[in-house]
């Protein structure tokens, strides 16, 4: 997967740069004016300058442009730029444009045009961040490298009553390759990010740090989607953007930024400092210098460690990525730095850095999330780690990378599966339709006795925390599962052999009228379709592990039952009565899950008890086994614990797929362990499948095992209460 970036983050550092004070000392000489773009090359790819520091001690070799207070006539200025400004947007060598923050994407991706008349370039910034001539501060201002300008022949005419300059650029365009940065202007936290910054800006050799300003630790954010690369290739500058905002120009952002975007806590005592303790720190800093106006991300009460303005993104980050230069150092690693010229928390980090230099990743989570909530983010190599496995490679790696994620994890993560993406993301769109229609129209499709488990169920159909706990004859659950569901028969064309519950569950499915969501059951079926072919060649791995032939599970396949669930969940609002979905283990024999990139899936380490976060990567399948599987291999295979923490202030969409095999398949405890059954460990016991009750274990079918989780987890609620081989201790505090 490649490595991605999140979009600018920006920085923490109260020091500057010898070079630039020096820079900074001689600016505000009246008799010098400011460097223009000579320190810039002028074509795409050419090399940047000598430092600053080494041209400031030889000025008058330097081409200049005029510093606009002077207020010149036009004809003595018509070959330079009129720029005054206060010290963070001097000597940039720039003309800079203002306008609304709604209009960046669209210039990012086409340029500045001149529409009806010229394009219009400040001649001064006020230090309240106004510009003559416009009664609103510009919400962004765009600096247009005049060097670069100059040399394309690029015209300029100077207006010395109004102080304004003005261009058609060229052909009617100044193309985003002219643009040195984009400075964001809006009131808030975020004020002084850079939404855009060239490596060919000048003040990004002006301003870089000496060894003994460099800080110990800085900090990256960025989102879930990036983070199984990012552990894994390291963080490289604007390689693949995922933002919403950045994505349109990311072949602009890879021909320009050459840095990644870091946090440096200040207050921090930088020595043996905890990976949390920083992310608190900088939470306490940032929460010092916002302004009294801003909001919280999309109004919503819950605070996180960092959000969104305070790094520059355009919604809040997942993870955090502690970057220790003292490591880098020890290594031989050269980490060049930059301090933004713009806001003075800012820092630029040079080129790709690699994971080896990492403290760690730290979640992004809200201030109040209880500890019982928390999950961590873990290194790939270690259980801890929920392996990502190739589905192209050969056989053999297939086979030992299997019977790791098989016998140790119980999870995985499966890429090159063949699936398209295409109508991955079809099913996702009519997904979210569907759920997005009225209430009404969704409880037309509503479980009901005639259909029990083929249909929809809203918030509390089903609540998953301490599944088959009871309390005087009833389900318990700590906390209420904030999620909405539509199950469909993932193989409608099996007709399943068994009793009651292998009827309804061999139903079909309910769906909504096709003129409320045309293509709906076309896409749905065609997926299903495909993960029913998945299943079977994940099947064949397995066997192949257990030490059976490549077919052994298609004899249990003949008439199999299957749950295509389409699921959303809401975000938290309440951490101590509600959750995504309640810690459990699933029931069946196989899940193949698709995740939006959302986050919030959490899986339990068993050997330490620790809980750990299932990244989302995109167009890859997680992969568990459930407690069918565990059992008939007497727990060589494990059927591990997970749930589901939605902490993201934004709605989560996730498909999962449940396989069984025939209803009437005898699950017989340990039959398929065979030779190298591997031992559990202590600590997992508790973890284990429960057991069903039954004095002779081979009496529990598949359609029993179902049974009796639908009817623990509150789904199933109509029918007789017992089927073939059924526990009566569960049965019985379940009878209707």
């Amino acid at each position: 997967m490649p490595t991605t970036v999140s979009s600018p983050l920006h920085i923490a550092l109260s020091a500057v740069s010898e070079d630039a004070d020096e820079f900074e000392r001689l600016s505000r000489r009246s008799d010098l004016p400011s460097p223009a773009g000579s320190v810039v090359g002028s074509a795409v790819g050419s090399a940047v300058g000598s430092q600053v520091s080494s041209q400031i001690s030889h000025s008058h070799s330097l081409s200049f442009s005029q510093l606009s207070d002077s207020k010149k006539s036009a004809a003595l200025t018509a070959n330079f730029s009129a720029f005054t400004a206060p010290p963070r947007y001097r000597n940039s060598g720039a003309f800079v444009h203002g306008t609304r923050f709604q209009n960046f994407a669209s210039i990012m991706q086409h340029g500045l045009k001149a529409a009806k008349s010229e394009i219009f370039m400040i001649d001064e910034v006020r230090a309240d961040g106004r510009v003559p001539g416009l009664k609103d501060a510009p919400e962004i201002l765009i600096f247009i490298d005049e060097n670069k300008a100059r040399s394309e022949n690029m015209e300029f005419d100077y207006d010395a009553k109004l102080g304004t300059w003005k261009t058609r650029g060229i052909d009617g365009v100044i193309r985003p390759w002219f643009f040195q940065k984009v400075v964001d202007q809006r009131r808030g936290p975020g004020k002084g990010n850079v939404l855009f910054q060239s490596k060919e800006d000048p003040m990004m050799q002006a301003n870089k740090l000496r060894h003994v300003q460099k800080p110990r630790y800085l900090i990256h954010a960025t989102y879930w989607q990036n983070v199984n690369g990012i552990m894994k290739e390291g963080i490289v500058p604007a390689k693949n953007p995922m933002s919403d905002i950045r994505r349109p120009f990311r072949n602009l952002l890879q021909g320009a930024e050459s840095h990644v975007y870091t946090v440096r806590p200040r207050n921090s005592t930088e020595s043996s400092f905890g990976l949390q303790a920083i992310a608190e720190s900088i939470a306490r800093d940032f929460a010092m210098d916002s302004a009294p106006e801003a909001l919280p991300e999309d109004g919503e009460a819950v605070h996180f460690l960092m959000d969104k303005d305070q790094v520059g993104l355009d919604s809040r980050p997942d993870a955090l990525v502690v970057i220790d230069a003292e490591k880098a150092e020890k290594l031989g690693l050269k980490l060049d730095m930059v301090q933004s010229a713009e806001k003075e928390d800012n820092i630029f980090v040079t080129g790709k850095i690699p994971p080896e230099i990492f403290a760690g990743i730290e979640p992004n989570d809200p201030v109040n999330l209880p500890d019982g909530l928390k999950a961590k983010i873990v290194d790939p190599k270690s259980f801890s780690d929920i392996p990502v496995i190739d589905m192209q490679q050969d056989e053999a790696t297939l086979m030992q990378q299997f019977k790791y994620a098989c016998e140790e994890v119980g999870f995985m993560q499966v890429t090159g599966h063949g699936v398209s993406e295409e109508l991955q993301r079809r099913h996702m769109d009519l997904q979210e339709k569907f759920f997005k229609l009225p209430r009404e129209v969704k409880d037309r499709l509503k479980l009901s006795e005639a259909s029990p488990v083929r249909g929809y169920f809203g918030r509390g159909g089903e609540d998953l925390d301490q599944v088959g706990s009871y309390k005087d004859g009833e389900a318990v659950a700590s906390r209420k599962d904030q999620k909405e569901a539509l199950d469909c028969n993932g193989v409608p064309w099996s007709k399943p052999v068994g009793g009651y519950v292998a009827g309804i569950f061999g139903q079909p499915s309910q769906m909504p009228a096709e003129e409320l969501l045309p293509g709906f059951k076309k896409v749905l079926d065609e997926y299903a379709a495909e993960m029913f072919k998945l299943s079977r060649r994940i099947l064949e791995m397995m066997a192949l592990v257990l030490g059976k032939p490549r077919d052994f599970f298609e004899q249990y396949l003949s008439q199999p039952v299957a749950t295509h669930r389409l699921l959303h969940y809401w975000p938290l609002k309440d951490f101590e009565s509600e959750i995504g979905v309640g810690e459990h283990t699933d029931y069946g024999m196989l899940t193949i899950l698709k995740q939006d990139l959302t986050g919030g899936l959490q899986v339990l380490n068993a050997k330490d008890g620790k809980w750990v976060h299932c990244c989302p990567i995109q167009n890859a399948f997680v992969v568990n086994l459930g407690d069918m599987l565990s059992r008939w291999t007497s727990h060589r295979f494990k059927s591990t614990v997970h749930r589901v923490v939605n902490i993201s202030a934004k709605d989560r969409y996730s498909v999962p797929y449940f396989l069984e095999p025939n209803m009437d398949a005898v699950i017989k405890y340990g039959e398929l362990s065979g030779p190298g059954t591997s031992q559990t460990h202590e600590n997992s016991l508790k973890f284990q499948p429960p057991d069903r009750g039954t004095s002779d274990p081979s009496e529990d079918t598949a359609e029993a095992i179902l049974e009796s989780f639908y009817r623990a987890s509150g789904q199933l609620k109509y029918g007789p209460v017992k089927a073939r081989g059924f526990s009566e201790a569960v049965g019985e505090s379940k009878r209707d």
